[in-house]
């Protein structure tokens, strides 16, 4: 495999890590977090989940699975 596709393979990972963490976070507000401070990781959490999206694309292209 290539090894930009195995470094994109790592992001990916650590991206999805990354937004079970926010999601948890959301879940379970800490007490100082606001509603403006709240509102603003949905939006950050939607954008990490459309940048996944193309990254999983990426790696599907580039390993072969689409023309």
């Amino acid at each position: 495999m290539k090894q930009y596709v195995e470094r994109m393979i790592r992001e990916k990972e650590d991206l999805e890590g990354k937004i079970k963490k926010a999601e948890k976070a959301l879940e379970n507000r800490p007490f100082d977090m606001t509603d403006i401070g709240a509102d603003l990781l949905k939006e950050q959490v939607k954008a990490m989940e459309q940048y996944l999206f193309v990254l999983c694309q990426r790696i599907k292209y580039e390993s072969g699975g689409m023309a």
